[in-house]
Formats: structure tokens, sequence, C-alpha cells
């Protein structure tokens, strides 16, 4: 589940500081919202795998918020919220709540719960050690890319960004994503390691003049694998 995108929705601000770090560490991107204003948008904008909600929250509550969720995003939608009475769950589940999680909380419980329901929206799928797409193939197990049978001389760094995108293809691949997934650590908003690497790649690609696909760079977004213009 690694690298999965998470959306927070809460207003307490020490609370939701310590949910994004314990997160962080478990190798999730979160991104965070003290009330539900700009939902729709940003679910439009990104890549979000599930979402975690308060119910009360300043302006609209979070049943409102979840139903407008809803009309955006078909993944996992969970309640974090202080109230344990029996018709406040009822009323999430008819809301769209996929689970009621109830404050406080073991961050080892919370970290299941979140588990158990991306189980169940992304289950479980053999590793693929090789993927070819178009003209383009890539092992994982060697480490090689090639065109038709010609080898692409790729760093390691580079190699890594390329297995993401081909793993992922015609799909915006956020900075967020590919600092975690292939650096480990969080994106600061200014380290531009990734975009030279992206660079890098994507003029070694085009160096193939027969190859199909390129390295895409989407406004807003990222960069996604995508086919040559």
């Amino acid at each position: 589940m690694n690298g999965k995108r998470i959306l927070l929705i809460e207003d307490d601000q020490r609370l939701a500081r310590s949910v994004v770090q314990f997160l962080e560490k478990q190798q999730f991107v979160v991104r965070h919202l003290a009330d539900g204003i700009g939902v729709s948008q940003l679910l439009r904008n990104e890549v979000i795998d599930l979402v975690l909600c308060d119910i009360m929250l300043p302006g609209r509550d979070g049943f409102e918020i979840i139903e407008e969720v809803r009309r955006e995003f078909t993944g996992p939608c969970l309640f974090l919220t202080a109230s344990s009475d029996v018709p406040i769950q009822l009323k999430a589940f008819d809301a769209g709540a996929d689970d009621f999680i109830v404050k406080p909380v073991h961050p080892d419980i919370l970290l299941a719960r979140i588990h158990a329901c991306l189980r169940r929206n992304f289950p479980p799928t053999q590793k693929k050690s090789a993927i070819q797409i178009d003209n383009l193939r890539i092992d994982r197990s060697g480490r090689k890319a090639w065109v038709n049978d010609e080898l692409i001389a790729l760093s390691p760094g580079e190699f890594d960004l390329l297995w993401l995108l081909v793993s992922n293809p015609q799909q915006p691949l956020s900075r967020e994503f590919l600092f975690i997934n292939s650096l480990g650590r969080r994106y600061d908003g200014l380290d531009r390691t990734i975009d030279g690497r992206i660079s890098r790649l994507r003029k070694k690609m085009e160096r193939h003049a027969s190859l199909l696909l390129t390295v895409r760079t989407v406004w807003g977004k990222g960069y996604m694998l995508a086919e040559r213009l």
C-alpha cells in the first residue's frame, strides 16, 4: 500500500499534524484540509485513494462533506470522530462511509482499519517483474529497459522512475508519489531531484526515434507515461 494517497479532513490542527506525521511514516502521501472547502475540486485534480473525515467540522459537518465527496469519489471513506452514538454511526454509513472510527484511537488500530479498507478496494495482485507497453519493454529483476531490442542506458534513479511510470500508464504521478516511492522521502516543495531525473529520462527515451512513448508533464498533477506526439 506504499504511496497510497489519503485525504484527511480534520479541523483539530494538533490532531491533524499527529495523524499526518504518523501516516507519512507509513509511506502514505497525505493531503490535509481543515474543512470541506474545495474538496470536489481537489478530488477532480488529484489522485486520492482514501478519505478520512471528521464529523464535527466548522461550516458543514462531515455527513454533508462525504455526500459531496461521493459525487466525485468511489474509493473508501472513513469517519474519524469523537462520537460513539449508534444513531450517528448509522447516519455515517447512510452518508456513504465504509468504516467508522471513534477517537481517541491507537495509531496501529487506525492504520489497520485504513489497510483493511484499501485491501477491499485494491486487492493484492501478483507483482510483475517485467512489463511491455507498445515497443518499450522493462525488466525489473534485471533493472534494464529496451526499445524493441535496443537497450536504453539508464541510471538506477532513472530506472526507478521509469518502472513507476510504466506501472501506472496514462495516470499522472505527483512529485509527492515519486519522491516517496523512488527516493523514500517526502517532497518538501523545493527539491528538484525528481524533475532533473525526469528530464534526463525523457531525453534518453527520445533519443530512440522508434519509441512510441514519452514522459509527459501534466500541469498541476505531475508526470505520466503517454504516447509520443
